[in-house]
Order: C-alpha cells, then structure tokens, then sequence
C-alpha cells in the first residue's frame, strides 16, 4: 500500500535542508497520505538517518554529511556547483525504490528536492492506457534516474518594484522553487518589514538589493532639468544621506540605483546625459566604498541615452555591477512579439559591446519580457508602507486583473522564448566575467509560464527551447494562462 511504504530519510533537519524536508513531505505527501476520495489520514514518516534503509525511500542529505548517500554516490556524479537526483532499486529489497537527493551546499540541496518533485515525477508516470496522471506516481515502482545540473548563470535575480508584491513570503517561496537567488527590490520608501523580508530571503540564500534613486525620475527625462556639477554634488550628498540613514543598518546585501539615463535624450541642456551620470556615479561610489569598502552597488543603467557614447561608461568604477536595461529587442523588450530578425540582430551587436565594454568588471542584463504593470495607471509610493502583507482580497483583484494579460505573454512566450534563450547562449559564449542575468517582474498570484521559461533558461544551458518549453509547461504549479 502507497500509503504506509515510502519515507523521507534526512540527516540535519536545520537550515535549507530543513526546508528541503519541509517540502518534500508537503510536495510528495499529496500523493502519499491520502486515499482519493477516502478520508483515511496517514502520515509520511520523515527518519533521521541511521541503519540501512530496507524498503521506499527518498533520501535527502548533503554528500558530506550522509554515509547512505556516499554508499550509493559517487562524488564525481555531482556536478560542480550543483545537485543529483539518483533513483535505484533498494539493494536490500528489490521490490522497493531509493530516491537520492543530494548536493555539496545547502541551497543546490533544496533546488534537487524542488527539481524531484516538479521535472521527475511529471516526467517519469507510468502511463495508463492514454493517460499519465502524477497521483500514480508511487503507484508503482519509480523508474530508475540519474540526473545532474549546475547553474548556467550564477546569479539568476529578480526586479521588482515593491508594492506589487502582496504576499513576500509567497513571493521569495516562488523564487526559491524558480531556484532564483537574488531579490532587488525598488521603492520610494523603505518600507516598516524591510529586516523581516531580508531575514525571509536569506533564509533561502536569496541576496537582497534594496533600490533607490540617484537623480532617477520618472517620465522618460521630462522631469530632469538640471545636470550640472552644481545639481550633482547636491544629489551626491542627498544619495549618501539616504544610504546612511536608511540603508546601512537593515541587512540588506546591497544597493541598486537608477539615475537619469532612462531618457529619449542624449543631452540635458547641453550637458552628455553619459558624461554626466558617469561623473555623479563614480564620484558618490568612491565616497561610499571609502567608508563602506565591501558595499555591493548595481547601476540599473537605461541604455537608450548613453548606447552611442559608450566610451563614457568604459569609464565607470569597475568596483560597481553595471545591470543593463532597454537594451534593443525581445528579450530586453517588453513586448515578446515585437521582435524581428534585423531588430534581434542589432540588439545581438549591441549586447557583446556591453559585455566586453569594462573587461572584467560585473555586469547584468535585464530582460524584460514578464512584466504585467500598466505604467498609465501606476501610483508611485506616498509613504512609508508594510511590504508584501496583503489582504486575500488584494490578492485575489489583482491576479484576476492580470489574468488576460499574461495569457497573452504565455502564448507570446511560446513562439518567441527561443530567442530569449538565443540571447542567453550568446551572453555566455561572449562575457568577459560572471554575468547577472535578471528577469523584471512579479510572482503574485503563482508562478506563470514566461517567468518559469526563463527561470528554467537561466539555469541549464544543456536544454533546447522544446525541451524547455515541455517541462516548465508540465510543472503543476505553473500557470499557463
């Protein structure tokens, strides 16, 4: 019987293999504690490791820590940097099954247990007759797997204004499961739970960017008069004000700016729009890292008034991630189907300049294709504000607003997220150093199809667009609107 054969073998229930546990029993238990339509309650066993294992099993632990998994595992089975997933009959018995998840660090731990239950068991139903329906999965014996991966991109991050977000929690707990793990975050005021959300993440090992403003306003440049040397030493002393005040003692990993090049212009009365900005930059950074030597800065930089004067930005302190944005077509864009093959060509171009642009020093890029905000009716902060605690009311408006809009972005994702992962390729293939490759968007109200395509793009390299397409498209939680 199902129900009464499988447990869950661990060896520290702390930290992210706790968490690995903790979803585990959830994620497996819905096919494993309950008779359909029967209500019998049984519960899925969840043992500290010890003695041989003589019957079903999913075993969770890091190669280091557990003597089961070593007997079973090679340590060259494991990729640098990531997890495995080995599935093999029980040597004692047969007739049952082991489920080995395993990795060399806690956070890779957690993202073997999520790629268990969201690509195997979809992957791996016995069919019956026409149908392969996931709650038989533990019907039967599970078929035998090995299967390996490391991250493609390191540092796989969000964007995200902050008050879209309803539910933080949920939110962080739909990156953890996109094996996202960087969170930047963008607001007018910092906001009441700022160390609460922080400790939340990090407890996934998510980094956190908070965002502010570095001479940023909104209207495309229409809002920005003044670039003078005079104007920039007042922003300079409002910027360092800001951090000191507010910033430097809440935790967070970093500090993401934007300043005034998300402008239609090249010029602000007369003044280089990239000269300008590369003076106040380099001028208030060195100011912060000579009090604050191990700061992290990202330059969220609009490339649309500084991309023919490139020779300015060459000039940006190699100490401060540059995080590209409006970079030319799909994927930087928007609009996945405003594409076209000329476009993508150009915006190929124009990304290998950027990543060869200051040698080694890091970079990030945007891709901009899940975002569902309409910027006709957006409100900008008015006060300081309780982030991500939403009531279920809120919640529920909102997904169902967005609901046409990301059906469209699904079917757009379809026919044009193969040029995403074309850009991905080529990122790769010509970086000079560790690239941050970034999505903008939000995960309220589940997680929809194009933020798992790219999530899942960000990842693995060894995947065509097919491939991709099927398992993000197969994942129960995954929306497809």
């Amino acid at each position: 019987m199902k129900q009464q054969s499988w447990k869950i073998v661990y060896q520290n229930y702390a930290g992210m293999e706790k968490k690995a546990v903790d979803f585990l029993s959830k994620e497996a238990g819905k096919y494993l504690i309950r008779n359909e339509g029967v209500y019998t309650i049984y519960v899925l066993p969840c043992e500290k490791e010890s003695a041989d294992i003589d019957g079903n099993a999913i075993i969770v632990g890091k190669y280091s820590d557990s003597k089961i998994i070593q007997k079973y595992v090679r340590a060259d089975e494991i990729k640098k940097g990531g997890f495995l997933i080995k599935v093999i009959k029980n040597p004692i018995n047969e007739n049952a099954r082991l489920v080995i998840i395993t990795a060399n660090d806690d956070v890779e731990l957690f993202y073997g247990a999520v790629s268990f239950i969201d690509d195997y068991i979809p992957e791996n139903i016995i069919p019956r007759g026409a149908v392969r329906m996931p709650q038989t999965i533990f019907e039967g014996e599970l078929w035998e797997y090995n299967y390996t991966e490391n991250p493609f991109y390191k540092t796989r991050s969000v964007f995200t204004w902050g008050h879209p977000i309803n539910d933080f929690r949920n939110y962080i707990d739909n990156m953890a499961r996109l094996k996202l793990n960087q969170l930047i975050i963008w607001n007018d005021y910092l906001p009441l739970n700022a160390r609460e959300l922080i400790e939340y993440a990090h407890s996934y090992g998510i980094e956190v960017i908070f965002g502010y403003a570095w001479g940023w306003k909104p209207g495309f440049g229409k809002n920005i008069t003044d670039i003078s040397d005079a104007r920039l030493q007042e922003l300079k002393a409002e910027i360092i004000a800001t951090y000191e005040d507010t910033y430097a003692k809440i935790g967070c990993d970093g500090i993401y700016f934007q300043s005034f090049t998300e402008n239609n212009n090249e010029y602000v009365n007369g003044r280089l729009i990239a000269e300008a900005v590369r003076v106040l930059v380099n001028d208030t950074a060195n100011t912060l890292f000579e009090k604050y030597p191990n700061l992290k800065l990202q330059f969220g930089l609009h490339a649309m008034s500084v991309k023919n004067h490139l020779d300015e930005i060459a000039k940006v302190d190699k100490r401060i991630e540059i995080l590209w944005e409006d970079c030319g077509s799909f994927p930087y864009n928007y609009n996945p189907s405003a594409y076209n093959e000329e476009y993508f060509k150009e915006t190929l171009d124009f990304t290998k300049k950027i990543l060869t642009l200051r040698g080694n020093a890091p970079i990030g890029l945007l891709f901009k294709g899940c975002m569902t905000l309409d910027w006709t009716q957006f409100v900008r902060q008015s006060g300081p504000f309780i982030l991500g605690k939403n009531a279920e009311r809120i919640i529920g408006h909102d997904q169902c607003l967005r609901q046409g809009a990301w059906k469209i972005f699904s079917a757009e994702w379809m026919q044009y997220g193969k040029y995403a992962m074309e850009m991905l390729q080529f990122i790769q293939e010509n970086a000079l150093s560790e690239v941050n490759i970034c999505v903008a968007g939000a995960f309220d109200g589940g997680i929809y199809l194009p933020q798992a395509l790219c999530a899942q793009m960000f990842r693995n390299r060894e995947e065509d667009y097919g491939e991709t397409l099927k398992k993000v498209s197969r994942r129960e939680q995954v929306r497809i609107e």
